[in-house]
């Protein structure tokens, strides 16, 4: 048994952990465990130089650079985060992180080459154990977390829409598994390496290039799953209205390994080194979501949602499970 001042330490611990990133960084700070560095804006490009030569040849690296520091708040933002002005807020602060105009999806594409990545697709092509690691246990638990939601039609054939599949890691496991899936990808090159990977089933492959916003099915799916991808959505709300016409009723929806946690703000994009990196060097859309604001959302959309954990330490890896209210 601990003892109760370790146990207290423990807790204490837990109630620190639990505070929203910039007071839980004051506070560390005031206990002399300061964790990431704060950064200005105006000092971001040679900071992300040093993680960028780095990400090629050693990215664990890079990565424990990018994790080492946040980049600074910005100006708080409106009070109502389903306002217009909050989005346009939400849009200001992309701007001026990605250092471009304006978003596009276009944005959202990825160099790669498609033969190497036919046999050896990201995470593997790292070489990074860690990563590596960490991508099985959070595609794992998203199996896992299918098994119990049971989402079988009629026919007792499991049909799986996955929007943003990207390496199609997640999408080769249920089509190895033997669901039928239809996987919905705006880069072209992404959805001919899907189809590739996925060829010979056993279960049925389909792949529509396209944006997520546009998918129209002709028949409903038995459950939805977006593995970190649902924060590349450029209008979340719109989407999960949507969601109702594409999962059938008493279907599921997974957001799985999205970033769904505490924020010193409702919305918006993240600004942990990772997060800022990606939108500076692709533009890419990296948005984060407080938790309050999550369930909110999906509460006004129709949607009564369940996270899953795995335990502490695998936040990265938790499942929100949603049914319609």
């Amino acid at each position: 048994m601990s003892s109760l001042p370790a146990r207290a330490a423990h807790l204490a611990g837990l109630a620190v952990d639990a505070l929203p990133p910039g007071p839980r960084r004051r506070v560390r700070s005031a206990l002399g465990r300061p964790g990431p560095r704060e950064v200005p804006l105006a000092a971001l490009d040679g900071e992300l130089a040093r993680a960028t030569a780095l990400m090629a040849t050693k990215p664990d690296e890079a990565h424990a650079l990018l994790g080492s520091l946040v980049l600074a708040t910005p100006a708080a933002p409106p009070d109502d985060p389903f306002s217009d002005a909050y989005r346009e807020w939400t849009w200001d602060l992309y701007r001026r992180i990605s250092g471009r105009e304006g978003y596009d999806t276009a944005h959202e594409s990825s160099p790669f080459d498609l033969a190497a990545a036919v046999v050896r697709p990201f995470p593997y092509q790292s070489g990074s154990l860690a990563l590596v690691g960490r991508d099985l246990v959070a595609r794992g638990h998203v199996l896992h977390c299918l098994a119990q939601g049971e989402p079988r039609g009629p026919d007792g054939v499991r049909r799986v829409v996955e929007f943003g599949p990207g390496w199609g890691n997640l999408t080769r496991d249920l089509v190895a598994t033997g669901l039928d899936v239809t996987a919905v990808e705006l880069d072209g090159k992404f959805c001919r390496l899907i189809a590739q990977r996925c060829e010979g089933g056993p279960g049925a492959i389909d792949v529509v290039q396209g944006d997520m916003l546009a998918f129209t099915p002709e028949r409903h799916f038995d459950a939805a799953v977006f593995f970190e991808s649902f924060h590349h959505c450029s209008d979340h709300l719109v989407m999960l209205r949507r969601l109702h016409d594409i999962v059938r009723p008493g279907g599921v929806v997974l957001f799985a390994a999205e970033p769904v946690q505490r924020l010193d703000y409702p919305w918006g994009p993240r600004l942990d080194g990772l997060s800022v990196w990606s939108s500076r060097t692709h533009g890419w859309l990296e948005l984060g979501f407080d938790m309050q604001y999550f369930e909110r959302a999906l509460t006004r959309t129709g949607w009564a949602g369940e996270r899953r954990r795995l335990g502490r330490g695998l936040g990265e890896a938790d499942v929100i499970v949603a049914r319609p209210a």
